[in-house]
């Protein structure tokens, strides 16, 4: 039978040493358990590990834990039919971060939530996003006719779904067969209000809306992008 008297762990190595009494002083390592687990791991792969422990979901994914935010959402948000200008109001919609009175208040850097129009502020209309893009007086002709429009697409097989303002400016609305066409009318209507209600302070008009989604169509027709089709005159 072999005696064996374990010694202490050599601090240098991390080795555990198992000393032959029937051999004198000869000692045996042992790599403990933990040490050949970590021999047969790659640095990638400990890597990867850490970054998946480290990665936290988005806010907004959290706040709206029922939506398939990669799967659908982040999906619309990076479609081929969109400039990369409409990509980047979406993104800052989506993700909390577009300019708004009602973030600003919450951050100390505005003195109250009120839209500055003077119509809303009337009416003590508090500026955030869904009133930004659809409720404000200056866009809200605008929003009602494209909302119809969008409403129309989705509504291909079967009744229109109940979605909210936020659901449609937030890309959040169910799957449908024209996912184009609505991205490309929701992101280039947003893109506009950005353009001439929050940049220029004008008035959206419907006619506005209708004129720069007939050119951008014909801009898509141009170049290496998935097509999209409307019926004649339905702009």
């Amino acid at each position: 039978m072999l005696r064996v008297k374990v010694s202490p762990v050599d601090h240098r190595s991390g080795l555990l040493f198992v000393q032959n009494l029937a051999q004198g002083d000869r000692l045996i390592p042992v790599i403990p358990p933990h040490r050949i687990i970590l021999q047969s791991v790659t640095t990638k792969a400990i890597y990867t590990s850490r970054m998946t422990d480290l990665l936290v979901p988005p806010k907004v994914e959290l706040r709206f834990p029922l939506v398939n935010f990669p799967g659908l959402v982040y999906s619309r948000m990076n479609h081929k039919v969109l400039e990369t200008r409409q990509k980047d109001v979406c993104y800052t919609i989506i993700h909390g971060l577009f300019k708004n009175r009602d973030r600003l208040f919450q951050q100390g850097r505005a003195d109250d939530i009120l839209c500055q129009n003077q119509a809303c502020k009337c009416s003590d209309m508090v500026e955030s996003v869904e009133h930004i893009f659809c409720l404000c007086y200056r866009v809200r002709t605008a929003w009602l006719w494209l909302r119809a429009k969008v409403t129309e697409l989705l509504s291909d097989q079967g009744p229109a779904p109940a979605v909210s303002n936020t659901d449609l400016i937030m890309l959040m609305y169910p799957k449908c067969r024209r996912e184009a066409e609505v991205a490309f009318l929701l992101c280039t209507f947003m893109e506009l209000v950005d353009k001439e209600v929050t940049g220029k302070q004008k008035e959206l008009l419907v006619g506005t809306v209708r004129g720069v989604l007939r050119a951008k169509v014909e801009q898509i027709s141009s170049r290496a992008a998935p097509e999209i089709h409307f019926p004649l005159g339905w702009l």
